[in-house]
């Protein structure tokens, strides 16, 4: 699997179907620029993966809506002091109040990315995308993909100036990251709460198209709330909206009537036959990824078993006529991790993993699928075959740190 942009590459592969009627099929395009056809996103398929940082869910948000102040504004939550903590009147306002409002906290990101080509010749090249501003002092929240292997990384303000950024932290599962750069006196976004959102309230996406059209605003509307989207190899969660997305936007904010952010831009959907779909992260559903990337540089509590796999299938009996053999699909483990929770359990090198819990497991997707279900210092059984024989550990999962 891999990501396509616009730059004379074949369309992805179609993403889903729409029910009812005739079947629309509709490839789902994360949406940062990149020169010379590169091709940027996470999870990349790969013949050998490591398991040891699988992640587990992020808790469920109960109430992000802090408590009014004393005046009725409402608070920035994602500041990290209380002098970061940035104030506006409820709104709603007009379209050009909210993008008088929001624009000063969206930027424009530049990255160089180190590439090997033919031979394995080195060279590098450029892309674009949009970040949004989380604190005064130069938190910035993109997309993954955005600035994933990235050597160099620009930020350029609302007002033109440009800073070398750091990549802080990550998170693949959730597409996003954390850089920052050495500023003071910023505008952070004020955080909206993307649960109460409703279908056919208006929206504005601001970002930076093209990696051209820094500032740009597009109006629209929530065309879908709790959208399961497939995107490219990850299944997201996404808000949709009909505000115009381009490749270049990735990253940038999705902001409510009242100029609060409520979606982090990150995909658009690439059909001759669809138009106005947009898609964005809510913001609910990684605050707490956003809160611990800024602290720690980590995402806390989530199940590491410390073991890198690969897919096999074993063998049965016979085989087609040209000599290929059908057998049951499960996952080798290659390699244990030092001092890890598989290793501590007493998997081997070699070890198939036929269950993890009541779950079978028949590939790597599987794997990960399922122990992203636990969290750490969580507890269960693996069912392994060793020698062709099964044997069954019991694993308390560790808790990733990259």
């Amino acid at each position: 699997m891999s990501y396509y942009d616009d730059f004379n590459y074949p369309p992805a592969p179609p993403a889903r179907k729409k029910r009812g009627g005739a079947a629309l099929a509709v490839a789902f395009l994360l949406v940062a620029v990149l020169a010379f056809g590169l091709v940027a996103g996470i999870l990349v398929g790969r013949g050998l993966d490591q398991n040891a940082a699988l992640p587990s869910p992020a808790p469920v948000l109960t109430d992000t809506t802090p408590e009014p102040a004393p005046d009725d504004r409402q608070p920035v939550i994602l500041g990290n002091t209380p002098d970061e903590t940035q104030f506006l009147p409820d709104g709603p306002f007009t379209r050009s109040q909210v993008v008088e409002i929001a624009a000063p906290s969206v930027v424009g990101i530049d990255v160089t990315v180190p590439m090997s080509g033919f031979g394995g010749r080195a060279y590098e090249t450029e892309g674009s995308g949009s970040g949004v501003i989380l604190s005064a002092d130069g938190y910035i929240v993109t997309c993954l993909h955005v600035v994933d292997g990235a050597s160099e990384i620009t930020v350029t303000l609302n007002d033109d100036r440009p800073y070398p950024a750091a990549l802080v932290g990550k998170d693949a599962r959730n597409d996003i990251a954390i850089i920052k750069i050495e500023a003071e006196g910023l505008t952070p976004a004020t955080t909206g709460n993307s649960d109460m959102l409703t279908v056919g309230e208006d929206v504005i996406a601001i970002g930076n198209p093209l990696g051209e059209l820094r500032g740009t605003a597009t109006s629209g509307i929530i065309s879908a709330v709790n959208r399961p989207v497939r995107v490219e190899s990850m299944e997201m969660t996404l808000l949709q909206t009909d505000a115009a997305i381009s490749p270049g936007s990735s990253g940038g904010g999705l902001f409510n009537a009242s100029g609060q952010l409520i979606g982090i831009v990150n995909a658009k959907a690439t059909s001759n036959s669809a138009e106005g779909l947009g898609f964005a992260i809510p913001v609910n559903s990684v605050l707490k990824e956003i809160n611990d990337l800024v602290r720690v540089g980590y995402i806390t509590g989530r199940a590491y078993l410390g073991v890198y796999t690969q897919n096999v299938t074993m063998r049965g009996d016979g085989g087609d006529f040209f000599g290929q053999y059908f057998g049951t699909s499960c996952v080798q483990v290659a390699d244990v991790v030092a001092d890890s929770a598989a290793e501590r359990a007493g998997i081997l090198t070699g070890d198939l993993i036929l269950k993890v819990g009541e779950v079978t497991i028949t590939s790597n997707a599987d794997l990960s699928s399922v122990i992203s279900g636990y969290n750490a210092g969580d507890k269960t059984v693996i069912t392994l075959q060793r020698n062709g024989q099964q044997v069954e550990v019991e694993v308390t999962f560790d808790e990733y740190k990259p």
